[in-house]
């Protein structure tokens, strides 16, 4: 296993790591908030051992029938953390009497970002083979729109989710977490954009289930 491949093992067992601390919160609850984000970490572990699996596996039928399940979970589980973030922000106590009506928006949110999702990155799915050092896997060439509207919305929401956790609770690490993926989009030079990207997903992710720890603590 070469260095590319070594490297998104490495952000897989990242994630392994953080949906485990996920796992334990979410047994402590049971919410809806609390699964709404363990499961998209789920999706990113996958994601990343699918890859980083995908040199050793070789191009042909077998890593495209464990391609298919990364984009299928990116459209069914990654638009859940919108939901998280405005369950951790009313928890917060940011939007007052309009609660219910952020939580039933989120979830309506989350509906029509699947239907995007599922036209995007599964109906109109054409897979392309790429060839990253000695990393091997399949990207979507098929997609109607760049970059895909249910991840653009869901950090959108999550960012203004942490900002309402700062103001709220003076809570700054579920916004700084999340900062570093757009941040990321800016960098130009291969290497580092790579390993800003993959970092920052990682960060976000911690920084989310960092949030649902503060708030268990916050409540006992």
């Amino acid at each position: 296993m070469g260095s590319n491949s070594l490297a998104y093992l490495v952000f897989a067992a990242a994630q392994t790591a953080v949906a485990a601390w996920a796992f334990v919160l979410w047994r402590k609850e049971r919410t809806a908030g609390a699964l709404a984000l363990l499961l998209p970490i789920a999706a990113v572990w996958y994601d990343n051992l699918v890859i980083a699996l995908g040199g050793s596996i070789g191009a042909g039928p077998m890593l495209q029938a464990l391609t298919f399940p990364r984009f299928a979970g990116h459209a069914l589980l990654t638009p859940l953390w919108i939901v998280a973030g405005v369950s951790f922000a009313e928890r917060a106590g940011a939007f007052g009497r309009r609660a219910r009506v952020a939580v039933i928006g989120s979830w309506a949110l989350y509906a029509a970002m699947v239907v995007v999702g599922l036209l995007n990155e599964v109906v109109f799915f054409r897979g392309e083979l790429v060839t990253e050092g000695d990393a091997v896997y399949y990207t979507n060439v098929g997609r109607l729109f760049t970059p895909p509207p249910p991840s653009l919305t869901m950090l959108v929401v999550v960012l203004i989710c942490g900002a309402l956790m700062l103001w709220r609770m003076r809570w700054p690490w579920m916004l700084l977490g999340a900062l570093p993926v757009p941040l990321s989009q800016a960098v130009r030079a291969e290497g580092a954009a790579f390993l800003l990207i993959n970092s920052g997903e990682v960060l976000m992710s911690l920084s989310l289930v960092a949030t649902l720890a503060f708030l268990q603590r916050r409540q006992v």
